[in-house]
Order: structure tokens, then C-alpha cells, then sequence
């Protein structure tokens, strides 16, 4: 029965690597909008009578992308850990974690595939492989 959770677990892990990135380089973003690579940055694309502003609506568009990508790291992350317990449970998560992230590419591929090779495979498992004994 764990053969086929190995390669769903691989990209789930994959996915929580990626999401793990993007939240940590949002909120380095976050945290570092008021440095002086930022706010060059800025300065070079808007006015300097709009930098204060400008600086206010880099703050103000990354918190809600933080909770936007927070709901679904977490949903990844439960996930993997109901892995051994519920499977179906985490192929749900995976599923809905991946359609969470559609607007990213890489994510949501990697985790309703995940979530689909869990369903598909345990669903063959119970109606062929559960209740054969040896002797058939």
C-alpha cells in the first residue's frame, strides 16, 4: 500500500519547496520595501513626490499575496502530513491546494497530480489489491 504514496509525496514535497520560496522572497520583499535597493528601485520608475506612495502600495499589494499563498503552503504542508493516516483526505487538500495557486503554473500541476495518482491509486488498491490473500 505505500508504493504508490512515494511519488505523490515527491511532488507535494516539490510543490511545499516552491511555495516555501515564494512566501519567504514575498515577505523578505515585504520587510525590505523601505531599503535602499527597493526604494531605488522605485525611484527609477515613479516620481519622487510619489515614492512615499508608491512605497505604501508595494506594502499594501504583498500582505494580502502573503495570505493569499499562506492558505494553501498550509493545506500542502496538512497534506503531506495525513499522507500515512487518510489518503483521500490528502488528495483532497492536494487538490484543493493546487487549485488555490491556478494562478501560478508549476504549483497547482504538481499538486492535482499529486492528488489525482492518490485517488486513482487508492481506489485500485481497495477494489483489486486489499482483499487478496496469497493463496490465489
Amino acid at each position: 500500500m505505500q508504493d504508490f504514496i512515494k511519488i505523490p509525496k515527491r511532488l507535494a514535497v516539490v510543490s511545499l519547496i516552491i511555495l516555501t520560496l515564494l512566501i519567504m522572497s514575498v515577505i523578505t520583499l515585504y520587510f525590505g520595501a523601505s531599503g535602499s535597493i527597493v526604494q531605488n528601485f522605485l525611484a527609477d520608475h515613479v516620481d519622487q513626490e510619489t515614492l512615499p506612495e508608491a512605497t505604501t502600495a508595494l506594502k499594501e499589494a504583498l500582505l494580502p499575496l502573503i495570505v493569499i499563498v499562506l492558505f494553501p503552503w498550509m493545506l500542502n504542508l496538512l497534506g503531506i502530513l495525513y499522507l500515512k493516516r487518510s489518503i483521500t483526505v490528502s488528495a483532497i487538500m492536494f487538490i484543493v491546494a493546487g487549485l488555490l495557486m491556478l494562478f501560478t503554473l508549476v504549483i497547482p500541476v504538481l499538486l492535482i497530480t499529486a492528488g489525482t495518482m492518490l485517488i486513482i491509486r487508492h481506489r485500485h488498491y481497495i477494489n483489486y489489491e486489499k482483499y487478496k490473500t496469497h493463496y490465489e
